[in-house]
């Protein structure tokens, strides 16, 4: 029996994230959009576990790159990239809000399990009406774990009170969603509202 639905944010929760923001930040730091890529991936697993916060990993991504700029120039250029990249993914699907509440309202549990940044909670999580009203949020940055990783799976089991059979959870990435199978939870690649309504309620039935 089906007690929960949890849902990642980002691509989920958020619309198709706008991935030109990528191209724009590396035009920003003047670098190619690869050469940037490449820095911006190596620091952003410590962003989303909660080790460093936003400044300090444009910072380090800049540093990385071989940028050397005066200290007030350096946290100019950082604070443009973070804010290009947090705004970015502050466009939220008012379709899958009313879903998910709906089934809130239904009965079942409702839980978030996402990979995010102190920053963006600090500017726009009291903003998003799934993460005020959800029953259980685990977010990385309050935890210290971060998806694909096992402990972050585990953390939502316990919080969210079910058995990992007693879970639904999307995800936009094959990877997350590989890992929570592996803790035993009904998960799926969210491939859009109409696709994961029916992913839901074919697994429901069973």
């Amino acid at each position: 029996m089906i007690r929960a639905l949890v849902l990642d944010f980002g691509n989920v929760i958020s619309e198709p994230h706008d991935t030109g923001c990528y191209a724009r930040m590396a035009d920003i730091s003047g670098l190619s959009t690869e050469f940037f890529m490449k820095a911006f991936w190596k620091f952003r697993p410590e962003f989303d576990r909660g080790d460093i916060n936003g400044m300090q990993m444009y910072r380090d991504v800049l540093a990385d790159s071989g940028i050397s700029l005066p200290e007030t120039e350096l946290d100019s250029l950082a604070r443009k990239l973070l804010d290009e990249d947090l705004g970015s993914w502050f466009h939220i699907s008012r379709e899958v809000t009313e879903w998910a509440l709906g089934l809130q309202a239904g009965g079942l549990r409702l839980g978030i399990l996402s990979n995010m940044p102190h920053d963006f909670m600090d500017r726009f999580g009291d903003r998003i009406e799934l993460f005020t009203k959800a029953d259980v949020a685990v977010f990385s940055c309050f935890v210290n774990q971060i998806k694909p990783e096992p402990p972050i799976y585990q953390t939502l089991i316990e919080r969210i009170g079910c058995a990992p059979e007693e879970i639904v959870f999307f995800d936009d990435l094959e990877a997350n969603v590989a890992a929570a199978r592996r803790a035993g939870i009904n998960a799926f690649v969210w491939k859009g509202l109409e696709q994961g309504k029916r992913d839901f309620a074919e697994i429901a039935r069973e």
